[in-house]
């Protein structure tokens, strides 16, 4: 029996309006992602060729991811991977998705570091909660002598972030570690010679995690929920940062676009950490805290 075959616009046009009854945030967007990735053919071809006939077998696979769409499983667990600054990584259910705010924290990270880059030693930096590994592996791309050491509570998250370093070529330059925090560095004898640390760490309000995104809400938990006012992170990041980090060693926190405030006063009860900017996103709102110890 001959198998059948649709053509690729019909697909498409089903696609779109099957999402876009479903409240899915750019239908047609999200629509050629999942073709692009379930049909194998690029998105510029799906214009290009919108004759192009999709065997049965193909179809019935496209029309399950995109009903997994409309039930909000956000897009990047459908294609598995997600495009942050210049990498590609691979995204899995159960670890949290990079976003682009968190761009700025590691354009912030990079300008930083080359100030600092010596010939004669290696920059130690520490990433802490990094997730798919995407801030650690921006900075690693960029840096011949350095060495980061990557945690997260999460199991499953390190392992994405392993497969990401070796997918990008940088797994040599990362220690990738498992634990809550900085206690992975016990016994590494690395107190007072870290250079920086950088975190985006959960900081959404448990309080208002209900009122999320149902995409978000498929997040895990763990990676969103900061606690009473989004705080609880910031409460043990802060005061432990002065353990691992060198005199002139920096600290960079990425925050929720209301949290300056309430931050800045955390910082305040530290006399050897001294804020020096508070860094804008692309809608203007506070994003990133730098600040550095004091001798």
């Amino acid at each position: 029996m001959e198998k059948k075959k649709k053509k690729i616009k019909e697909i498409l046009n089903w696609a779109v309006s099957y999402l876009k009854e479903r409240g899915v945030d750019s239908p047609r967007i999200n629509a050629e992602l999942i073709a692009e990735k379930i049909i194998g053919r690029s998105r510029i071809s799906l214009y290009l060729e919108p004759d192009f006939l999709v065997e049965d077998e193909v179809l019935a696979k496209f029309e399950k991811e995109i009903k997994r769409r409309g039930r909000r499983v956000p897009v990047e667990y459908i294609v598995g991977e997600k495009h942050f600054m210049d990498l590609k990584l691979i995204v899995s259910p159960g670890v949290y998705i990079p976003r682009p705010e968190t761009e700025i924290l590691v354009e912030e990270a990079l300008r930083i570091l080359k100030k600092l880059k010596s010939p004669a030693s290696i920059l130690r930096v520490v990433d802490l909660g990094t997730g798919t590994g995407n801030i650690a592996i921006s900075i690693a791309k960029k840096f011949q002598a350095i060495k980061i050491y990557t945690i997260d509570l999460s199991f499953k998250a390190i392992k994405v972030a392993k497969m990401n370093a070796r997918l990008n070529r940088v797994e040599k330059k990362i220690d990738f570690l498992v634990g809550d925090l900085f206690s992975p560095l016990q016994g590494k004898k690395l107190e007072g010679k870290i250079d920086l640390i950088v975190s985006n760490p959960p900081y959404v309000d448990r309080k208002k995690l209900k009122e999320l995104p149902p995409e978000v809400k498929k997040e895990p938990d763990f990676a969103l929920n900061g606690g009473p006012g989004g705080l609880s992170f910031y409460k043990r990041i802060i005061p432990g940062s002065l353990i691992w980090l060198k005199n002139g060693g920096w600290l960079l926190l990425e925050i929720g676009y209301d949290q300056d405030k309430k931050v800045t006063q955390l910082l305040q009860s530290e006399k050897r950490l001294s804020l020096c900017r508070i860094v804008k996103d692309f809608n203007g709102n506070p994003r990133a805290i730098i600040v550095q110890k004091t001798s």
